[in-house]
């Protein structure tokens, strides 16, 4: 991941880099600037951009705001201490809002959860029936179904029949927001509209049932997904 703090007070900078360089020292490129004027000059398009709120030169919500409009796709986690204002965080669709009296389990925690929305982009080879081998977005995949002597994948370009165990996938598919809810499904927990009872409601409107057995950590684990995944 590219990573950029955005910060007029270069304590809070070095710090920031500090706590993110503990557990992702060898696998980010992490750029630091001391205005929201030198990081959109610098037209660079980062995962992830830690924003001071309160700069000299123009406000993190200003920032976002220019930001997005050359990199949408970009995680923009907001820095305050004043916490009352990290609300107008939502007009710009902040994934994170940070107080810097208390956020150094807080950046990890950022940083964690940025890092399994990008995973939605993953790809899982297939051995489709008919066609071969493809390559299909984790993020695309609905759930897969257990049919008799096959597999069915309902996604967002249509239905795939592979011969692949359910099992096989199961071992296979990323277990951050995949879940085997029932013998014959596995579920993109981000495709789930809502759950009632042992219902899964899915987005594309169709419904699963939740094993009861499997009911309880169904729970937890879609909670702990939805957390994650808040505001992304």
């Amino acid at each position: 991941m590219n990573i950029a703090i955005v910060d007029d007070e270069s304590h809070w900078r070095k710090y920031i880099k500090a706590e993110i360089e503990k557990i992702y020292i060898d696998k980010n490129c992490i750029d630091m600037y001391e205005s929201g004027k030198t990081y959109l000059q610098a037209k660079r398009q980062y995962d992830i951009t830690f924003v001071d709120i309160e700069m000299p030169d123009m406000d993190g919500f200003q920032v976002i705001e220019r930001a997005k409009e050359v990199n949408n796709a970009g995680v923009y986690i907001i820095l305050t201490t004043h916490t009352e204002m990290s609300r107008k965080g939502y007009l710009v669709n902040a994934f994170r809002y940070l107080d810097k009296a208390n956020m150094s389990e807080e950046i990890i925690e950022a940083v964690n959860a940025a890092n399994v929305l990008f995973r939605r982009n993953e790809k899982i080879e297939i051995n489709i029936v008919g066609e071969g081998i493809q390559k299909i977005r984790l993020k695309d995949i609905y759930y897969v179904e257990a049919e008799r002597h096959c597999t069915l994948f309902h996604t967002k370009i249509g239905n795939k029949k592979s011969n692949m165990t359910l099992s096989e996938i199961e071992s296979s598919i990323c277990k951050e927001w995949f879940y085997r809810c029932h013998k014959s499904f596995i579920v993109n927990l981000d495709e789930i509209m809502k759950c009632d009872g042992k219902i899964i409601y899915m987005k594309n409107g169709e419904d699963l049932d939740i094993a009861k057995r499997k009911l309880a950590e169904f729970n937890r684990i879609y909670l702990k997904r939805m957390y994650e995944c808040a505001n992304g």
